[in-house]
Order: C-alpha cells, then sequence, then structure tokens
C-alpha cells in the first residue's frame, strides 16, 4: 500500500517536472513570429501588425487605418486593445468634470470679491479706531491662515513639476557624463567593444528577415529625387531585399505612394544568451558598478 503511494506521487511529480521543463523549453526555443504589412499615400498610412507564438495560441494584432483597432489573444481568450467607447465615456466625463469644475471656480470668485469688499469696510473701521486708540490693526488667525494658504497653493502647485523635470535631466546629463569619461578611459575599452558586440548580435537576431518596400516618388525637383535615389542606392537592406523604388522625375510637387512587408521572429534563447554574456563579462560589471555609484 504505501510503494503504490510513493509510486503514484513520484509519477505525479515526474508529470509535473517534465510540463515545466516542456514550458521553458517552449519559452526558450519557440520563436516569437511578427509580420507588419501596409501602404502609404503621402499622409494616408494604412498598416497591420501581427505578432504570435506557440501555434498562434498567445497573439497581438493592431490595425491602423482612419482608427487604430486592435486586439490581443491569450490561448482562446480575446480582448480588445482599443475600445471606443471607453474613450468617448472617458471624454463625456472629462466633459461633465470641467462643467462642474467651473461652477466653484465662480462661486469662489464672487466669495472672494464680496470677501475682499468685507475686508475692505472691516479694514477702514479698524484704521478708524486706531486712530483714536493707537493701536494697530489686527487681522485675525483664521482670515490670515486663508490667505496665505490661497497664495501659497497657487504658488506650490507648479513647483513640483519642474523639480521633477529638472531633477530627470540632472540625472540624464550625468549618466551621459558618465559614459563619456568612462568611454575616454583606456581600461574601459575591452568592456565597450565587448558591448557593441553582443548588442550588434541582439540587433541581427531582432531584425526582420524579409523587408519588402515598393514605391514610386518624387521630391518635387529632378536633381534632388537623383540624389536621393544615389542615397538610397548605397544601403544594401535595399538590394538584398530587391526593393522597387521608382522616381517619378517629370512630378512638380513632392509625394511618396507604395507599400511595405516586414517579416520575421526573435528567439528567447539567443537574446538571453547574449544578454548572459554581457552580465557575466567581468569588464562590463566593473564599468557597471564605476557608472552607478
Amino acid at each position: 500500500m504505501i510503494f503504490t503511494i510513493l509510486k503514484v506521487i513520484g509519477i505525479i511529480l515526474l508529470v509535473v517536472l517534465a510540463l515545466i521543463l516542456t514550458a521553458l523549453l517552449c519559452v526558450l526555443f519557440v520563436p516569437v513570429k511578427y509580420r507588419a504589412v501596409g501602404s502609404f499615400d503621402n499622409t494616408d498610412i494604412r498598416a497591420k501588425a501581427h505578432a504570435s507564438w506557440l501555434f498562434h495560441l498567445f497573439a497581438l494584432h493592431i490595425e491602423y487605418a482612419d482608427e487604430t483597432d486592435g486586439y490581443i489573444r491569450l490561448v482562446f481568450v480575446k480582448k480588445k486593445l482599443f475600445d471606443d467607447s471607453d474613450s468617448e465615456y472617458e471624454d463625456y466625463e472629462a466633459d461633465e468634470y470641467d462643467e462642474e469644475a467651473a461652477e466653484p471656480d465662480s462661486v469662489a470668485d464672487n466669495y472672494e470679491i464680496l470677501y475682499i469688499d468685507s475686508m475692505d469696510d472691516d479694514a477702514k473701521e479698524e484704521d478708524k479706531v486706531s486712530e483714536n486708540t493707537g493701536n494697530k490693526p489686527e487681522i485675525p488667525a483664521d482670515e490670515s491662515e486663508h490667505i496665505t494658504d490661497g497664495k501659497t497653493h497657487k504658488k506650490r502647485s507648479k513647483k513640483p513639476h519642474k523639480k521633477q523635470f529638472k531633477d530627470k535631466s540632472d540625472k540624464i546629463k550625468n549618466c551621459i557624463y558618465k559614459l563619456k569619461r568612462e568611454y575616454s578611459d583606456e581600461r574601459n575599452k575591452a568592456a565597450f567593444s565587448h558591448l557593441k558586440k553582443e548588442l550588434f548580435i541582439i540587433l541581427k537576431r531582432i531584425c526582420p528577415r524579409l523587408l519588402k518596400l515598393t514605391m514610386v516618388y518624387s521630391t518635387g525637383s529632378p536633381d534632388t529625387t537623383g540624389i536621393s535615389l544615389g542615397i538610397l542606392a548605397c544601403f544594401p537592406v535595399g538590394y538584398t531585399n530587391r526593393w522597387r523604388i521608382t522616381p517619378d522625375f517629370e512630378s512638380e510637387k513632392p509625394y511618396a505612394k507604395g507599400s511595405f512587408d516586414i517579416k520575421g521572429h526573435v528567439i528567447v534563447i539567443s537574446i538571453l544568451a547574449a544578454t548572459l554574456r554581457i552580465l557575466f563579462d567581468k569588464n562590463c560589471r566593473r564599468l557597471y558598478n564605476r557608472i552607478s555609484r
């Protein structure tokens, strides 16, 4: 009896471990496929982008034309990313809030006018009393606090945002300065060369395998149209993917119209391997410790 129970527990543990190992191998080795197709005619752009993983069980789809639409699918559960009804409801709430917020302001303004007038009358009476008695008029504590709180509240409303923006810009400037300083150091050249190599590997794994482009364009002038065509011909991505770019030397107005098709996939194990090589490199760790000080 005991051996039977242990046998069942062992089988259950083996099944659980097999499922975990299968899920891990799927995450590492099953590629994430993506594709984007679209067309453009000057400012009229229409595009569709789709990314899927594990036999389309997990998918992300986005469309852009006159409006943006899209959904995300997890196994059999599908959820829209952009809901027009929610945005209209939010706009309605915002308008209603603005109308309600406008009323207290008008009431507050009228209150302030009446409040100032009453204070002027009280001040005149207190001045007369002070002339007779020789004492200075005093403002009640509640009124002085009300006035000072109203002033300081208006002044403090903009300061935190400016301070946060200044702090962020200072951090970015400080980080750029540290990178420049460490890049000029001879001891860090090995770390930067290793980072450059691994980042190029990551970009190579992420870049699309197929990049088709069909375009007819004109800059409005024959000479600049020819110059731009020569510049585009210098990039190998064009002739390796057999781009079809047709210049229009006769048009007197600048325009561009055509279509594109982008297709590729990403394997997580390749990105993870490059990231681990960066993390375990002693020169990169030393550079990170110096910058993070």
